[in-house]
C-alpha cells in the first residue's frame, strides 16, 4: 500500500482504544456546569478550528472555543500531558482560541488532549475535558512472518501461521481465504502473542499434492486509528505433477543441466541418451547407441554443454571400463576423450576448483557369482584435464580403499570423502581430505554409522548432508558434517527406510526426500514424500504420496526452485515416468 495520509478526528465521544491511550485525570467543576446550564443556551466547549493535515509533521492544533476564555494555567495544563505529548504548549490567542503545540507523533493512534483546567470568563467547565486525536500516518500492512511455508504439504494436520503488522493494530480477525487451496483450510483460532505479533491455527484437509496457491485478506484487522488492513498476501504451495515420458527406463544414474537448462538421461542399464529441452515436454533420443556402458559410470558436466563420462562396466565383463568420453549436449555428439589408467566403476568423481576433474576409487574387477563372488576396491585417485584430455594418477593414494562412497568439493576447495565399502557388504565409518594444492589424502572425522553406497547433498550453509545409504546396517540415520565444527553428527532419523533416495534442498532451506527403498533389491520402495526440517526443527515430515513407489531414481533442480525427479526402478521394472516438484500450475 503506497498511499499514506494523515488526518485529525476529534470526537466528543472519546477515542475507542485501549486504557495505555487514555488520561485518568479527568476533575469537574460543579459550579461551572450550573453556570452554564442559567447563563448560556449552551455547554461551554472548544472545536478543532485549523483542519491542519500534513505527513507525519504533527505539531500543533488550533481550537476555537464557544465562550470568552478566562487566563489560562499554561503550565498546569503542559504537566497534564506530559506522560502523552513531549514538549507541548499551551498559548491563548486572542479571546477566545487555544492554540497547541507539541513534538510530532510518530506512532499512529488515538490520543486525548486533557483541558481539565481550562474555564470560560464565567468560570465553566468544558463540556467535554478530554479531546480525542486520532493520528494517523500511515495505512496497517500484514505480513506472513514463520509459517510452514510452500514446501509444507501435510495432510489433515494442525499447523499454525504467524502474522506481523507494521503498527500496533486494535484488532486481527480471521483471515479471509481464495485461491485453489482455500477449501481445503479450516481456521481453528487466534492468539494474540503482541499487539503487532497474531498466531492462526489451522488445518488442512489436502485432497492432493497438487500445485496450489492461498490468498489472505484481512477485512477483520485494523489499526489504532480505526483503519481497516487492506494489503492482501499470496503463497503458493509445490505441488506434484507427472512430468514427460522417458524413451527408455533407466537406473541407478545421474541426471544432468546444461547452461540452458536443458536435462540430460544418459546411461543406466541402457546405453543412450536422452534430452528434454528447457521449454518443451518431451525428452528426444539423440545417440540410439551409444558405446556399451551396463552400469556404474560416473559423468559431470565440464562447463555449460560439454558432459564428461568415466569408467562403468559392460554386462557380464568381470573388468570395468577405463575409457571416458565428452557428450556435447547442444550438437548432441558423442567422442572418446582419454582413458583413466585404471579401469573403474562405482567410483567418485568431482571438478576441482582449477577446472580439472578428479576420479576417486572404485571397483576395478566384479565377480558377481558365488561362492567366488567378490571385488577388488581401489584406493587411486585420477586427475582428468580437459585441456589435454588426459589422465594423470595421484602419487598419493587414499588412506583406504573406497568404492560405493560418496565426494563433495567444500567451499575452501578442499575434497571431502565419505564412507563407502571395502569388499562385499562392509560399509565403513571413515572419511578423508584430499588438498588440490598439496595433492594429499589426510583423515577426516569418523561417521556415527558405517555407511556404503550413500549420497551427499552439499547445501546451501556449506555443510554436507548423508543420506541415501543402502550399505548402513538397516538404519534411518541421516547424517551432517558441520563444517565449522569439523564433526559428523546423526540430524535426524527419517520416518521411513530410504536406500537409493533422492534429495534435494527446497526454496525455504528444507530438504525433500524423494522415492528410495527399504533394501537394495526391494519391490517396495517408498511412496511417502518427506521433508527434513533442517535447521529449525530437524525433524521429519510427512509430505504426502508420489505417484508411484520408485528407487535408484535421478533427479534435478532448477533455477526456479522446481524439481523433476526421473526414472528409477519400480516394483522390480525399471520407470520410465517423470515428476515434477514445484510451482507448476
Amino acid at each position: 500500500m503506497n498511499k499514506i495520509y494523515f488526518s485529525f478526528v476529534f470526537l466528543f465521544f472519546g477515542c475507542i482504544v485501549p486504557g495505555d491511550f487514555k488520561n485518568v485525570f479527568d476533575p469537574k467543576s460543579i459550579s461551572g456546569l450550573l453556570l452554564a446550564s442559567v447563563g448560556n443556551a449552551g455547554a461551554f466547549e472548544c472545536k478543532e478550528k485549523s483542519n491542519t493535515k500534513s505527513f507525519g509533521n504533527i505539531d500543533q492544533i488550533l481550537l476555537q472555543c464557544n465562550r470568552e476564555l478566562a487566563s489560562l494555567d499554561t503550565s498546569f495544563l503542559a504537566n497534564l500531558n506530559e506522560q502523552t505529548f513531549s514538549n507541548i504548549s499551551f498559548t491563548k490567542i486572542g479571546n477566545d482560541q487555544l492554540l497547541i503545540q507539541f513534538d510530532p507523533i510518530t506512532s499512529d493512534g488515538c490520543y486525548e488532549v486533557n483541558l481539565s483546567s481550562v474555564v470560560s470568563g464565567l468560570g465553566e467547565t468544558l463540556s467535554q475535558d478530554k479531546y480525542p486525536i486520532i493520528i494517523d500516518t500511515k495505512l496497517p500492512t500484514v505480513n506472513l512472518v514463520s509459517y510452514l511455508p510452500i514446501t509444507d504439504y501435510t495432510f489433515f494436520t494442525a499447523r499454525y501461521w504467524d502474522f506481523e503488522s507494521s503498527e500496533p493494530l486494535n484488532q486481527f480477525g480471521l483471515p479471509s481465504l481464495s485461491g485453489k487451496l482455500a477449501p481445503f483450510i479450516v481456521f481453528r483460532s487466534i492468539q494474540k502473542i503482541s499487539d503487532t505479533k497474531f498466531r492462526v491455527y489451522f488445518e488442512t484437509n489436502f485432497k492432493s499434492n497438487e500445485p496450489g496457491s492461498i490468498t489472505f485478506g484481512f477485512p477483520n484487522a485494523n489499526d489504532k486509528a480505526l483503519n481497516v488492513v487492506t494489503n492482501t498476501i499470496t503463497i503458493r504451495l509445490i505441488g506434484l505433477v507427472a512430468g514427460p515420458t522417458l524413451n527408455f527406463g533407466r537406473s541407478e544414474f545421474d541426471a544432468f543441466q546444461n547452461q540452458n537448462g536443458d536435462v540430460i538421461a544418459i546411461y543406466g542399464y541402457n546405453s543412450s541418451a536422452e534430452i528434454l529441452r528447457r521449454g518443451t515436454n518431451s525428452f528426444q533420443l539423440t545417440n540410439p547407441s551409444l558405446p556399451e556402458i551396463h552400469r556404474g559410470e560416473r559423468g559431470l558436466m565440464l562447463d555449460g554443454k560439454r558432459l564428461l563420462i568415466t569408467g562403468g562396466i559392460k554386462y557380464s565383463v568381470t573388468t570395468a571400463l577405463n575409457e571416458s568420453y565428452i557428450f556435447d549436449t547442444e550438437t548432441t555428439s558423442f567422442v572418446q576423450s582419454g582413458s583413466m589408467v585404471e579401469p573403474r566403476h562405482m567410483h567418485d568423481i568431482v571438478k576441482l576448483p582449477n577446472g580439472k576433474v578428479m576420479v576417486i576409487g572404485g571397483i576395478r574387477d566384479y565377480t558377481p557369482v558365488l561362492p567366488g563372488m567378490y571385488f577388488t576396491t581401489l584406493n587411486t585417485a585420477e586427475i582428468y584435464d580437459p585441456s589435454t584430455e588426459t589422465f594423470t594418477q595421484l602419487s598419493n593414494r587414499l588412506k583406504t580403499p573406497r568404492s560405493f562412497s560418496c565426494s563433495v568439493v567444500l567451499n575452501d576447495g578442499r575434497v571431502m570423502i565419505i564412507g563407502g565399502s571395502d569388499g562385499i557388504f562392509a560399509p565403513k565409518d571413515t572419511t578423508e581430505f584430499f588438498d588440490p594444492n598439496t595433492e594429499t589424502f589426510s583423515w577426516g572425522p569418523s561417521l556415527p554409522t558405517p555407511v556404503g553406497a550413500l549420497k551427499c547433498l552439499k547445501l546451501s550453509d556449506g555443510n554436507i548432508l548423508i543420506y541415501g545409504a543402502q550399505l548402513s546396517n538397516l538404519s534411518n540415520a541421516t547424517m551432517l558434517y558441520d563444517v565449522s565444527k569439523n564433526r559428523i553428527l546423526t540430524v535426524a532419523n527419517s520416518l521411513y527406510r530410504r536406500e537409493w533416495s533422492i534429495a534435494l534442498e527446497l526454496p525455504d532451506g528444507g530438504v525433500l526426500f524423494y522415492g528410495g527403498a527399504y533394501r537394495y533389491n526391494t519391490s517396495e520402495p517408498s511412496r511417502m514424500i518427506e521433508k527434513l526440517d533442517y535447521a529449525k526443527s530437524n525433524s521429519f515430515y510427512e509430505m504426502g504420496m508420489s505417484r508411484v513407489s520408485v528407487s535408484k531414481h535421478s533427479g534435478v533442480k532448477f533455477s526456479d526452485g522446481t524439481f523433476l525427479f526421473l526414472g528409477g526402478e519400480s516394483g522390480g521394472l525399471f520407470n520410465q515416468g517423470t515428476d515434477y516438484y514445484g510451482l507448476i500450475e
